[in-house]
């Protein structure tokens, strides 16, 4: 060792020899880096694997509602296509042709992490049940079977470059038919709408509407032009408005009569923005914009039924009354705050101004509203509208109210979502007509729900 300078450099070199001494120390410090090194890799490699398995998360809850959504609408077209009647072992195989399309253009369009699940047709099965209340169950998936199995990301480094996920859903469509007695409905809006599709021409059609064709055929009770739009009505978009009843007035596509149903009932169950419904009595404008704000739950039933029409201008109180129902703000040029429907996909997505505070897609809403159809006869033949007179009820309409348009009009836009008619069998079911009538109420004129 070279001899010291100076007396720092003796501190030093002392300082440097206990630094190491004892040896074992210096030891430790490299096993502390090798140590440190190797943690690290296990936290990274654990930090790797969460963000793996939040994405497959995601994914597995968009499986979900892409095989929920595809449930449900093919059920909506079971309904539409009048096949409850047939129960539920025995789904003719055009309802169920035609039931397979729309549950794969609806769940196809629901994507999983930006991707299409590509759900087929054998993905798309009719359970056989013991009711008589049809099903159908979806599967959606992202996996290898379908060549669109979730990639990796981090977790690629132990050789694992893909995952599967897969969600399933069964839903059922109501079969009323298959009931002793008739089904109750309520909730009903006081809207009367004639027979009359407007979105289907025909020669020469209904007679009360020359030109147009009926939403459910008079004769047999089928849904005239079933399946989706734009070759069947759901789906169908159209502007209904109200009319006034008195002088003999006809039925035009669109144009409902205001009336109340039954004769001289007012709606109990109301929203916060609901008007109190004063006025001179259930014929007044405050008491039909009522009606529409809230919940009447008056029974209804098919056949012959006594109703109340209700005269004179309607426009505003429509107006005021949808506003309130469906939760619309903003201006007449462009309304916000209501839930949209996308017909397309056939999901509801809740408005700024869902007064349950739901976000994203939901399963109900308040903009949709069941409507009863009648045969389309003048209401009102003399030269004034009776206190109460007796219509034709054939079956109910399912609408969802888009939103009013502020033209001073009382014109409100809507898409159809299910026509229901009166007549067992009534919508082309393998059983054909029939005579047990039925009727519905609620948001749905045939009731769907996921069982699974």
């Amino acid at each position: 060792m070279p001899p010291f300078r100076t007396s720092l450099d003796k501190e030093q070199a002392g300082m440097r020899v206990r630094e190491c001494a004892p040896e074992k120390r210096c030891n430790d410090l490299g096993v502390s880096i090798v140590m440190i090194a190797v943690g690290m890799v296990f936290v990274l490699g654990m930090a790797g694997l969460g963000v793996d398995l939040a994405s497959l998360y995601v994914g597995r809850s968009q499986a979900q509602r892409s095989a929920d959504a595809a449930a449900l609408a093919g059920a909506q077209t079971l309904v539409a296509q009048g096949c409850t009647s047939a129960g539920g072992s025995d789904i003719s195989q055009t309802c169920q042709d035609l039931a397979r399309q729309r549950a794969l253009a609806v769940g196809n369009a629901n994507l999983i992490a930006g991707v299409s699940p590509g759900i087929t047709s054998s993905d798309v099965t009719f359970p056989s049940t013991s009711t008589s209340d049809p099903q159908i169950k979806v599967v959606a998936a992202r996996d290898t079977s379908h060549s669109n199995a979730m990639p990796t990301f981090f977790v690629k480094i132990f050789g694992v470059d893909s995952a599967n996920v897969s969600a399933s859903a069964k839903a059922e469509a109501y079969n009323p038919s298959g009931t002793p007695g008739n089904v109750g409905a309520e909730c009903l809006k006081p809207w009367l709408l004639p027979n009359c599709d407007p979105g289907h021409t025909a020669n020469p059609g209904n007679p009360n509407c020359p030109g147009y064709d009926y939403f459910i055929n008079p004769t047999t009770g089928a849904i005239q032009n079933p399946g989706p739009a734009p070759t069947g009505v759901q789906g169908e978009a159209f502007t209904v408005k109200p009319g006034d009843p008195n002088g003999g007035a006809t039925a035009s596509p669109g144009k409902f009569w205001p009336v109340f149903l039954p004769a001289g009932s007012v709606a109990t169950d109301c929203p916060a923005c609901a008007t109190t419904g004063g006025g001179s009595g259930p014929s007044s404008g405050s008491f039909y914009r009522q009606n529409i704000e809230c919940c009447n739950h008056n029974s209804i039933v098919c056949g012959q039924k006594l109703i109340q029409p209700i005269t004179g201008n309607m426009v505003g109180p429509t107006e005021q009354g949808v506003d309130c129902l469906i939760h619309q703000s903003g201006t007449k040029s462009s309304p916000t705050g209501m839930d949209l429907f996308d017909p397309a996909s056939w999901t509801i997505t809740a408005g700024s101004n869902n007064p349950y505070g739901l976000t994203g897609a939901i399963a109900s809403s308040d903009s949709v509203v069941t409507i009863p159809v009648y045969d389309g006869t003048v209401l009102c033949p003399g030269s004034s509208c009776p206190p109460t007179t007796t219509v034709t009820i054939m079956g109910f309409i399912q609408l969802f109210i888009r939103y009013e348009d502020g033209s001073n009009s009382g014109n409100v836009l809507t898409y159809v979502m299910n026509v229901s008619s009166c007549v067992q069998g009534g919508g082309g079911g393998s059983t054909g007509g029939g005579t047990i009538a039925v009727s519905a109420g609620g948001s749905s004129p045939v009731p769907v729900r996921l069982i699974q």
